[in-house]
């Protein structure tokens, strides 16, 4: 089992190999992450288990960030993290199909993944975060790299056109209401009994 954990302005991924996915086993994956990069401001996951528990609300308020849990039902809201686990899987099945070690063709795609240029950023994941290329072996193609406030730019286009596609593809409508209006919710029914 894998848990991942990406930084949304640099795409840059963290992969942890779990036996399970307890708020026991995820708090200190992420204390271990936090010691590497730093505490982030925010953290944005799914409605998973470990991240309902009362000891997961407490670590967030021990290290100071805010958890913010994706809208139930609806994976778009954590796509990025969507996008790189259908990559991971493809992967492993192939690293399987291949009768090759999963482990180890686990780390080379991503070492080979946070050095490749992100198609949204131009840039690598390793590049943008750790602001220097990384040494690997795969054949380096030399472009020219904007800046960081130019990657600011950059980036904040790309998710605004992001956005406007898949506001479009899921025929969404303007609104006029706010943070704090009373709203009509229409729930999933997942059994008799809810």
């Amino acid at each position: 089992m894998l848990f991942v954990v990406i930084d949304e302005y640099s795409r840059y991924p963290e992969v942890e190999i779990v036996r399970s996915t307890s708020a026991n086993t995820v708090i200190p994956k992420l204390d271990r992450i936090f010691s590497t990069h730093g505490i982030p401001r925010e953290i944005k996951s799914d409605n998973g288990p470990p991240f309902q528990s009362h000891s997961f609300a407490q670590f967030a308020q021990y290290m100071g960030f805010h958890h913010r849990k994706i809208t139930p039902e609806w994976p778009k809201a954590n796509s990025e993290s969507e996008r790189f686990m259908r990559t991971i899987q493809k992967t492993l099945h192939a690293a399987h199909l291949e009768n090759k070690n999963w482990k180890q063709e686990l780390f080379l795609f991503l070492r080979n993944y946070c050095v490749t240029s992100h198609s949204t950023t131009g840039i690598s994941p390793a590049e943008l975060l750790f602001g220097r290329k990384l040494t690997v072996k795969l054949p380096e193609v030399v472009p020219t790299s904007p800046s960081r406030s130019q990657f600011a730019d950059i980036d904040l286009k790309k998710k605004e056109k992001m956005k406007e596609y898949a506001d479009t593809a899921a025929k969404a409508k303007p609104h006029s209401f706010q943070v704090g209006d009373t709203v009509l919710v229409s729930q999933k029914h997942v059994n008799k009994l809810s």
